[in-house]
């Protein structure tokens, strides 16, 4: 494994998705500090659309969101984007225990909230290791 160089970190784009105005404010200042562009959608209809057409290197996802909620977003990324689901932090106020029942295909990262911010900018970077030759 290696680092995604410092010097293109800024071409890497992140997506954050959640129903929450202030949450998905938050996080996007926290991912914009690690020099990364971001994308938000605020429920999961916009977040497949945007997975569909863009390649991110890292995608926050809350679950309980209105019209298609974050499972889903979940399944289809199984189904189409299944390499997504290693660059993929779930951010939930449900229990990982829950969410590893109804969704057992792994994550990357599975946050609660309230957000612990340096466990999450630690699991930011680290969905920035890309395969590589040592």
């Amino acid at each position: 494994m290696r680092t995604v160089p410092t010097d293109s970190v800024s071409n890497l784009r992140a997506l954050i998705v959640d129903d929450d105005e202030p949450i998905r404010q938050m996080l996007t200042k926290i991912v914009e500090r690690q020099n990364m562009r971001v994308d938000e959608a605020r429920d999961g209809a916009e977040a497949i659309e945007r997975i569909d057409s863009d390649g991110y290197c890292v995608i926050l996802l809350d679950l309980m969101m209105p019209r298609v909620d974050g499972f889903a977003v979940l399944r289809h990324m199984r189904d189409h984007h299944r390499e997504k689901l290693d660059r993929t932090i779930v951010a939930s106020a449900i229990p990982e225990s829950e969410i590893v029942k109804r969704f057992d295909t792994p994550v990357y990262r599975i946050h609660s909230k309230p957000f612990d911010i340096q466990r999450l900018v630690g699991d930011i970077k680290g969905c920035l290791q890309i395969p590589g030759e040592e």
